[in-house]
């Protein structure tokens, strides 16, 4: 993060106009979301200022009280669902949808805004469209996203929100092969941590996001006693699910439109490099700090899976009674089948290999 910069009133405003003309600009059409982007900024500058001056150096000065589990596993293989069972754990916290909407100023604005904003999410039953449920600020997210919020130029989801430089974002800040890029990542997400530890009163700390699995070694260089899960999903449900979530992103979340074909190639593309790089860094996790299990088992064997994770991980007493709630709530969610035609098959073989689709077939 600007550390500099942040202290500056309206740097969000001005910083996001600069994102702006360094990526591509704002699609005709889509203007009404950049406004309210900016309104947004707008609006709560002065809660963002009041935060930075009340908790920066309590931020700064914290210190973990365990390193964090990290959820690995590309977009669309069951990380969200994982996420979700592991946080009915009331001895762990993980990023919100509303505080990866506001990171910058929630611990001033949640009590208070919170809750209407919910509401009108009830009343006019709002949709979440990416998981396919009702919008709810407080259903778990991934960590990456808030670091937009918090004005980071050092994160990979300025490419969903500017998808023509997407494969600029990913190849700087998910493969992290620069040192420099490494470093202004971990450090700023260090801080996202951190700052959730803090507003948790110490609590265990679960960070989700998907391209964390292409960046074991760093965090593991930052976080020598993390703990890692790794899910994984059928490579071709994978891509299938990875467009829907494009597209959704594409209506509700991007600067800038672009078209399936487009959309295909990143796809493609960013399945190999997450995967393969993951699969060369799991051998560097040592032994007690890594479980992996399938989407396939989570959805069948829920409790037995979380059984599984808490006794390899060393994560203590399974807190079946907290979970058995979310899960029978959600026992009835189906999940999508799609249709894979034997060009797309041959293609998506070809690309990503079979070494690739055996070890995630197991």
């Amino acid at each position: 993060m600007n550390k500099f910069g942040r202290k500056i009133p309206f740097f969000p405003v001005f910083f996001l106009f600069k994102m702006a003309f360094q990526n591509g600009g704002i699609s005709f059409g889509k203007t009404p979301l950049f406004l309210g982007y900016v309104i947004r900024y707008l609006l709560l500058e002065p809660f963002r200022l009041a935060e930075l001056l009340v908790y920066n150096k309590r931020l700064k000065n914290h210190v973990l009280t365990s390193d964090p589990i990290f959820i690995l596993g590309h977009w669309r293989s069951g990380t969200s669902h994982l996420q979700n069972l592991i946080v009915q754990d009331p001895r762990n916290t993980t990023t919100s949808i509303y505080q990866f909407l506001f990171f910058d100023n929630y611990f001033l604005s949640e009590k208070w805004l919170k809750k209407p904003l919910n509401s009108i999410c009830r009343i006019f039953k709002i949709p979440y469209t990416i998981q396919r449920t009702l919008m709810n600020l407080d259903l778990p997210v991934e960590l990456e996203s808030a670091m937009c919020s918090m004005c980071s130029s050092s994160s990979y989801t300025w490419g969903h929100i500017f998808p023509s430089q997407f494969e600029k974002w990913s190849n700087q800040f998910i493969a992290l092969n620069d040192k420099t890029n490494a470093e202004s990542w971990i450090d700023d997400y260090d801080y996202l941590i951190r700052k959730l530890s803090y507003g948790s009163k110490g609590k265990q700390v679960i960070v989700k996001s998907p391209g964390d699995t292409a960046r074991v070694e760093v965090l593991l260089k930052k976080y020598p006693s993390a703990k890692f899960i790794y899910i994984h999903r059928d490579p071709i449900d994978v891509f299938h699910s990875s467009k829907y979530l494009w597209n959704v992103i594409q209506q509700q979340n991007s600067f800038q439109r672009i078209s399936d074909d487009e959309i295909d190639h990143i796809v493609i593309k960013t399945y190999k490099l997450v995967i393969d790089t993951y699969l060369k860094s799991r051998s560097s996790i040592p032994e007690g700090q890594l479980v992996e299990i399938s989407f396939t088992q989570l959805q069948q064997e829920p409790s037995e899976t979380m059984k599984t994770i808490y006794k390899s991980l060393s994560l203590g007493d399974f807190p079946e009674n907290k979970l058995q709630p979310f899960i029978k709530k959600n026992e009835s969610f189906k999940i999508s089948h799609y249709k894979t035609s034997p060009e797309l098959l041959s293609k998506l073989n070809q690309e990503w290999g079979s070494c690739t689709f055996e070890f995630l077939k197991k």
